[in-house]
Formats: C-alpha cells, sequence, structure tokens
C-alpha cells in the first residue's frame, strides 16, 4: 500500500482556519483538523476507504460535517477565551508595572520637588 498524506485548510468559524490532514490506515483514512494558529487538535473522525479500497472522495466541508458543528464552535470558544486571558495578563502586568514606577517616582523626594522649588545653597545667592 502506498502511504500519501492529503492536506488542506479551510476556515471552521469566521475568524478561525484549520489545517486537515487525511492519512491512511489499514482499514481506514483518518482526517485530523488542527487549528492552524495554536496547532490544537479540534477532532480526527474516521473515514471509510472508497470502492476497491482506494482513496475516499471527501471534501473539507464533509469533514467538518463529520466533526459536527457543536464540538467546532466548542473549539473555536475555548481557543478565542485562552487568547484573551493572554492578553487581559499581559496587559494587566504593563499596568501594575506603570503602576509601581508611577509609586516610584511619587516617593522619592528629589523627584518630588519641582526645579523652581530646590532649596538653594548660600553660595549660589
Amino acid at each position: 500500500m502506498t502511504v500519501s498524506y492529503l492536506s488542506f485548510r479551510t476556515r471552521y468559524s469566521p475568524h478561525r482556519e484549520c489545517v486537515i490532514v487525511i492519512q491512511p490506515g489499514k482499514s481506514a483514512y483518518r482526517a485530523v483538523c488542527v487549528d492552524a494558529a495554536t496547532r490544537l487538535t479540534i477532532g480526527s473522525p474516521s473515514i471509510p476507504r472508497g470502492a476497491n479500497g482506494g482513496r475516499p472522495s471527501i471534501a473539507a466541508a464533509d469533514i467538518i460535517g463529520m466533526i459536527g458543528g457543536y464540538r467546532l464552535a466548542s473549539a473555536a470558544v475555548d481557543i478565542e477565551t485562552d487568547q484573551l486571558a493572554g492578553r487581559t495578563r499581559r496587559l494587566s502586568s504593563r499596568l501594575r508595572l506603570r503602576r509601581n514606577l508611577r509609586r516610584r517616582r511619587r516617593h522619592d523626594p528629589a523627584e518630588r520637588l519641582d526645579p523652581g522649588s530646590r532649596p538653594q545653597h548660600l553660595g549660589d545667592v
């Protein structure tokens, strides 16, 4: 049996793409659907062999249908939630750093005085 892989990209939600790789097996082919950006596996339905045990004739829409709309929507929500949490952590970290810098400036006496109110030395008069 010749081993060959078929791979193509398709959208599974309005903002997410997946890569579908069709791998041959002994009794059937396996279609592995992986999110294109995160490389998380979304689903891997089994595809029966075609006539005379050959390659199946199947389209991306058929594979997406085999995985199911609920599973695809759930995967998209999970991925988007993880990405939003990461952005929130980064933003929170930046804001914390900025707040700490302001506190340091507020507590530093040299930073608190403006240039016109600095004490003059007797030799400067």
